[in-house]
């Protein structure tokens, strides 16, 4: 049986909200991040500027959190540089949207890309393929009803990230770029990928799960100019991390509101279990918990957490 961990007694649900957002906002620098974090970045400082990285791991380890870092810290890194170059982004970063017709939309995609590049007028560009003017005729504008598509918007893209001259750019959740009817289809998928990074120059990162394994391989002569950086979740079977793990739990036991913050270090091993060495798993898993505990002053942290067959 799990102990219950109580929080300090407040009247004040401003401050117990406040407390509830302080706790969302805290990212613990453990060292699978920091390991993956630096390959990361050490990658984007040598490559060659047509490669593709693949970031992969664990669903819940803690991916989006490395991205931030790493827009983070490249930002810092061209601090100067941007005081003076107004036109340029330190890093573009997008999320792949899950689509909702079991196709990926290139379309939607590479909007998304030109709305984070501050890209103006994104549904007036004009048609490159055909004579924009002509006597007496207006302007040919792209077709941006729903069944236009995403080689429409290519072009404007690699224009956009030529123009605004990021590190990288970087998409989380690329594992949806999977979401394919047909074999044949995801390889034309890596197929604009490697066109994308060909035009633009510039590094593509892909940060997904597991599944960018098979997606990468597909294509031979991707597969030869990529590159892999592993996020992985903590073993406990593996010499030290478990140690790591409870120390994680520890880090974040001092910036939760509890009356006894041993609690946590005391139940690790549960902590564990059910969030499978996931960090990510794990934080989601205390911030519903703080949730309920700061309403209701105490609650066993077995009511919120994944169930065995989740886990598994």
């Amino acid at each position: 049986m799990v102990a219950q961990i109580e929080a300090p007694h407040s009247k004040a649900p401003k401050s117990d909200q406040a407390a509830l957002q302080r706790f969302r906002a805290v990212t613990i620098a453990h060292p699978h991040l920091l390991t993956a974090r630096e390959r990361l970045m050490a990658i984007l400082s040598d490559a060659p500027r047509n490669s593709v990285v693949f970031v992969m791991g664990p669903t819940g380890v803690g991916k989006s959190t490395l991205r931030a870092k790493v827009e983070s810290e490249i930002s810092t890194t061209l601090a100067a540089q941007l005081g003076n170059d107004f036109e340029r982004l330190p890093v573009v970063s997008v999320e792949a949207e899950a689509p909702d017709t079991g196709n990926f939309s290139w379309r939607n995609h590479f909007k998304r890309l030109l709305d984070t590049m501050r890209e103006p007028l994104i549904n007036y560009k004009l048609d490159r393929r055909r004579k924009p003017w002509g006597r007496g005729k207006p302007p040919v504008h792209f077709e941006c009803g729903p069944r236009s598509s995403g080689a429409e918007f290519q072009y404007s893209v690699e224009q956009a990230i030529l123009f605004r001259r990021p590190v990288a750019v970087l998409i989380d959740e690329a594992q949806h770029l999977m979401k394919m009817s047909s074999g044949r289809r995801l390889l034309d998928q890596l197929d604009v990928i490697k066109s994308i990074t060909n035009h633009a120059a510039t590094p593509h990162v892909m940060i997904g799960t597991y599944d960018l394994l098979a997606f990468r391989n597909l294509n031979g002569q991707l597969s030869r100019r990529s590159l892999d950086v592993h996020f992985g979740r903590y073993r406990a079977d593996r010499p030290g991390e478990a140690a790591i793990f409870l120390n994680v739990v520890r880090s974040f036991s001092e910036h939760l509101p509890l009356k006894a913050p041993d609690d946590l270090a005391t139940n690790w091993e549960f902590l564990y279990e059910r969030s499978v060495g996931c960090v990510g798993i794990l934080k989601d898993w205390l911030v519903q918990a703080l949730s309920v505990m700061l309403r209701r002053g105490a609650i066993h942290l077995e009511r919120r957490t994944l169930r065995l067959v989740r886990c598994r």
